[in-house]
């Protein structure tokens, strides 16, 4: 691998990856700073030192040292594989390659699922913008699933959350053992992940130690 960049070095480099962006990645939606110069924002820092190894492995300590130099008030531990999260083409964990070309196989995917929910009519089209399966769990509809014997999955409206009407906005297609299972307790997301409670339940069947830590944060807030 080359010797760390210098700063010169690696505002080529973003200049340069801004231009990739610009040809290749903007079309679809992938996201960049918008910045100038590459330390005006952590990120760009990230882009323009995966760029300057062109196509090698990085490590992501390489990359965080880079922070620590050019912008001694970041963390130390930088966290590049959230760029991901913007549609980078982001390829291994704790040792990263960038792929700028193109944007990633699971931001395209995200993006078609998302149009083809706004474009849903009924929940034929819903359950087909999921490829026919569990968003929670991934099972195929009309299948057995492996989990529970010889039952066949049937694909169920699931609350996204459950405090809003069970609308086709307010809906993901869920197998029947997942809607079973989360029952109200639960909020998701579009990729039918939980992201918050949504009911007193868990926190019933929490241990006594889950309770406290939860009793303690509401006290901190609430008073």
């Amino acid at each position: 691998m080359k010797d760390l960049p210098s700063p010169n070095e690696l505002q080529a480099a973003w200049e340069e990856i801004q231009e990739i962006h610009t040809e290749y990645l903007l079309p679809h939606g992938v996201r960049i700073p918008n910045v100038v110069h590459y330390t005006e924002n952590a990120k760009a820092i990230w882009l323009a030192a995966l760029h300057y190894f062109d196509g090698q492995v990085v490590d992501k300590n390489t990359v965080s040292t880079i922070c620590q130099r050019d912008r001694p008030d970041l963390q130390h531990d930088q966290q590049v594989r959230h760029l991901k999260r913007d549609g980078w083409n982001l390829i291994g964990r704790g040792k990263h390659k960038l792929d700028p070309y193109k944007p990633s196989t699971e931001w395209i995917n995200d993006k078609v699922r998302r149009e083809n929910r706004l474009n849903a009519n009924d929940f034929n089209d819903l359950k087909a913008a999921y490829g026919n399966r569990c968003a929670t769990c991934g099972a195929r509809e009309g299948r057995p699933d492996p989990r529970y014997g010889d039952d066949l999955v049937e694909l169920q409206r699931g609350h996204m959350n459950p405090e809003k009407n069970l609308t086709l906005q307010n809906a993901i297609p869920q197998c029947q053992f997942c809607n079973r299972a989360y029952r109200g307790d639960f909020a998701f997301d579009d990729k039918g992940r939980v992201r918050a409670v949504a009911d007193i339940g868990p926190v019933k069947r929490a241990s006594d130690s889950v309770k406290i830590k939860i009793h303690n944060w509401l006290t901190e807030v609430f008073g």
